[in-house]
């Protein structure tokens, strides 16, 4: 049985937060759990994120060769899903072109980490 062109599919929703997951998501974690940044294997910058805030602030100020590394081995999208727990925000950075890098990339990052700080906050 095919829909009549005038019923309305079903309007996927992305599931809502409860407080809980966002004041999760939104945390500090250990150190020890964060992301240390490297400009290359073996080439440690000395900085590590352990919260969102604080990956905002990295990627703003980092080497962009750490930028650029981890974001080839998908390293910001895994950390951002296992340690902070944001499936989005992951989802988001995986949806970046494979091939941005330099400046034009840590601006994407900034803009996705920015955008869903701002939409965390209005639910925490």
């Amino acid at each position: 049985m095919s829909k009549k062109p005038s019923e309305k599919k079903p309007v996927d929703k992305k599931p809502q937060l409860d407080k809980a997951t966002v004041s999760k998501i939104l945390r500090t974690i250990p150190k020890s759990d964060g992301l240390e940044l490297y400009k290359a294997p073996g080439d440690s910058t000395g900085k590590t994120a352990t919260s969102l805030s604080d990956l905002y602030e990295k990627i703003k100020l980092v080497d962009i060769r750490a930028v650029n590394h981890h974001f080839k081995k998908r390293e910001f999208e895994k950390w951002i899903r296992n340690n902070l727990g944001d499936e989005e925000l992951a989802r988001r950075f995986s949806r970046i072109d494979r091939e941005a890098h330099g400046e034009k990339l840590r601006a994407q990052m900034m803009t996705l980490v920015k955008t869903r700080l701002d939409e965390l906050k209005t639910l925490a």
